[in-house]
């Protein structure tokens, strides 16, 4: 919400209150489309061992395509829990972290890297 601040220092109670409900519900409905799609994404790849059909599935790609608005569902999750979700990381940011590290330790990394910025 820090981006909108600015933006709602001229507004008046009745706006503010508007944006804000506006941003809580948009937040609302990511994490349920999350969450529905990390559902059907474990449930149809538990006993999948192919990294590129566990990263095809259609449930990933849906997380992936969230981007950004997934990045805090997805490190509550690997926090809770390291799983091969982390994979959606560096398909959102385009990048690898922790080459050649365990699934753990690049959830461990990630995590790490994302709550410093």
């Amino acid at each position: 919400m820090a981006p909108y601040m600015g933006l709602m220092r001229d507004m008046d109670a009745t706006d503010k209150q508007a944006v804000v409900a506006f941003l809580i519900e948009t937040l609302n409905d990511d994490r349920l489309k999350f969450e529905e799609s990390l559902r059907e994404w474990k449930r149809d790849t538990r006993y999948l061992s192919s990294v590129s059909a566990i990263t095809s599935h259609p449930a990933f790609t849906s997380i992936v395509n969230m981007g950004g608005n997934a990045v805090p569902f997805i490190v509550e999750e690997i926090e809770r829990k390291p799983s091969n979700l982390v994979w959606a990381l560096n398909a959102i940011f385009h990048r690898k972290i922790g080459q050649g590290t365990t699934i753990t330790e690049a959830c461990r990394l990630w995590i790490a890297e994302l709550k410093k910025s």
